[in-house]
């Protein structure tokens, strides 16, 4: 009884893990990125798309301002679901199979017996790699669905209570009051070489642009100007004057636009360690941003920015 204890035990672990690992939204979205994540693979306005998940399914769906389903984008093939459960129910055999081992053990079933505990330890070497096999086509969108999606006209609500295209709105430049400023986050390379990004985000209900760089301030823990050069480069890369038109970007309601900074360090001046963006309306504070979306590339940090030294500023673009 106890050998038949310590198989199962053994062999359920990791059919449980298996189980709760497949039983997850197939999406790799962070849970409070889902819907932004969506809206990004789609190209539509956050407020018309949401994700949606459920055991071994999950979707980006396109809705109407009252909530009514328009289309339904897979974000796993069809046959996703089926494998999966497949999986399970194979490694829930080896279970099966050794337990019927067990009782199969004396006189002229011993062959028998050897042969399912063969084949159970078979299947549950394999099931890592069959999960790892599920894993790499677990998000595979719809390809003829995700186009048709793209595609779409939205319909929402206007003003006046008529149903408009989303599409057919005139966009205007976006209120300065009504936006804020993020610093997402900074990474520094070798040679005191850093990198750092900020954010507009349009807190409005309607979608707004904005566009050319942004105009920044860099203060020091007093809260101080400090004397800073600021050079208007075409993108991450370039390291020489633009001599392009920034382009115009068009954020959706709590959707944002990015712009990266870029200086070398030098201890020997006094730095300012943080930004402030001049608007219209005045000076608006630059604060950090806690979203979890933004882990992966950096945390923001408090910056360095040596007083009397160069800073190369991107324009604003879609993040």
């Amino acid at each position: 009884m106890a050998h038949l204890v310590g198989i199962t035990a053994t062999l359920l672990t990791p059919i449980a893990f298996l189980w709760a690992g497949l039983s997850m939204p197939t999406t790799a979205f962070e849970p409070e990125d889902a819907d932004y994540r969506c809206a990004y693979l789609l190209e539509q306005p956050v407020v018309a798309v949401q994700a949606h998940e459920s055991w071994f399914f999950s979707s980006c769906d396109i809705l109407t301002s009252g909530g009514d389903l328009l289309a339904r984008v897979p974000m796993s093939p069809g046959w996703w679901p089926w494998a999966a459960g497949g999986l399970v129910l194979l490694s829930a055999s080896a279970v099966v199979m050794a337990i019927v081992a067990l009782g199969l053990q004396g006189g002229e079933h011993r062959a028998s017996a050897r042969v399912l505990v063969v084949l159970a330890l078979v299947i549950v070497l394999a099931t890592p790699r069959g999960l790892t096999w599920l894993g790499e086509h677990a998000e595979s969108p719809d390809a003829t669905a995700l186009a048709r999606a793209q595609q779409m006209t939205i319909p929402e609500l206007a003003g006046n209570g008529r149903v408009v295209p989303m599409n057919s709105l005139i966009v205007e430049e976006c209120d300065p009051a009504e936006l804020s400023y993020w610093h997402i986050w900074n990474s520094a390379a070798l040679g005191g070489h850093v990198t750092a990004a900020i954010a507009v985000q349009n807190d409005s209900k309607a979608a707004c642009l904005v566009s050319g760089w942004p105009d920044v301030v860099v203060v020091d823990e007093q809260g101080r100007d400090l004397e800073v050069s600021v050079l208007h480069v075409d993108d991450q890369e370039s390291r020489s004057p633009s001599t392009n038109d920034p382009p115009v970007v068009e954020i959706g309601p709590r959707v944002r636009a990015v712009a990266t900074l870029r200086w070398d360090n030098d201890q020997s001046r006094p730095t300012g360690t943080h930004l402030a963006v001049t608007t219209a309306l005045g000076r608006q504070a630059v604060t950090k941003d806690p979203d979890p979306r933004y882990k992966e590339w950096g945390t923001a940090h408090d910056l360095t920015i040596p007083e009397g030294h160069l800073v190369l500023i991107s324009p604003w673009e879609h993040e």
